[in-house]
């Protein structure tokens, strides 16, 4: 089965070039790489052309990630989705033992795995100890970690544009009530990079006032028409 990649950046020429990479080297290559660079006003896209064709660029006007993500969608030729921040990286055998799974649990949608998060090594020492996560290793049911057969992907319906922080929360919520099957692979799929540009480590506030309307919007949607 084919493998479409999906990736979303802004603003993101520190790490987008480790995070593609990390991508086009696992162990099992994907079959495309979709990289949106959603209006960047840095280097971003000077470094996306570095890549040639081995990536497929488009580009877009700021709009958030949600509609970056649903562009890129759009034109993903793989029977099997997946996803990468542009900060963040794959392991190598992500797509090699997610695949293996899916190809031997035939009914299973979408598989996860372990997510490790690490302090950036750029971040200057002053600032290390305040973005050090309390758990350094966890099963990760984020975006960047998930394998998702696309028919699955697509009947769980698009990611809410209104919520361009947790769009993915509350579309993993919305896919389970729906009868989403997914499974875990024991293993860390992906390294989750904490900077000081990560919007849910700096804007938490934010970031908590989204997570409350997409709960709610999930707690409505599960309610029995009146």
């Amino acid at each position: 089965m084919r493998v479409s990649v999906v990736i979303a950046a802004y603003n993101a020429e520190t790490y987008i070039a480790e995070a593609i990479e990390s991508v086009l080297g696992q162990t099992i290559p994907p079959d495309e790489v979709i990289v949106i660079d959603d209006g960047s006003t840095d280097g971003t896209r000077n470094i996306l052309r570095q890549f040639g064709d081995r990536i497929i660029v488009l580009t877009q006007g700021n709009s958030g990630q949600a509609v970056a993500v649903k562009k890129a969608l759009a034109i993903a030729q793989g029977e099997l989705i997946g996803f990468c921040d542009a900060d963040d990286l794959w392991t190598p055998r992500k797509l090699e033992l997610q695949l293996e799974l899916l190809e031997r649990q035939g009914d299973v949608e979408a598989v996860f795995g372990k997510v490790e998060q690490f302090v950036s090594p750029d971040v200057p020492d002053g600032q290390r100890e305040r973005l050090k996560p309390a758990v350094a290793i966890m099963p990760g049911e984020l975006k960047q970690c998930m394998l998702i057969r696309r028919a699955a992907l697509d009947r769980a319906g698009p990611f809410d544009q209104s919520l361009p922080a947790t769009f993915f929360i509350a579309w993993l919520g919305r896919a389970k009530q729906n009868g989403l099957e997914s499974a875990h692979v024991d293993d860390i799929v992906v390294r989750r990079r904490l900077h000081l540009g990560n919007g849910g480590r700096t804007n938490t506030d934010a970031q908590n006032r989204e997570t409350l309307l997409a709960l709610r919007k999930a707690i409505k949607a599960r309610r029995p028409p009146e």
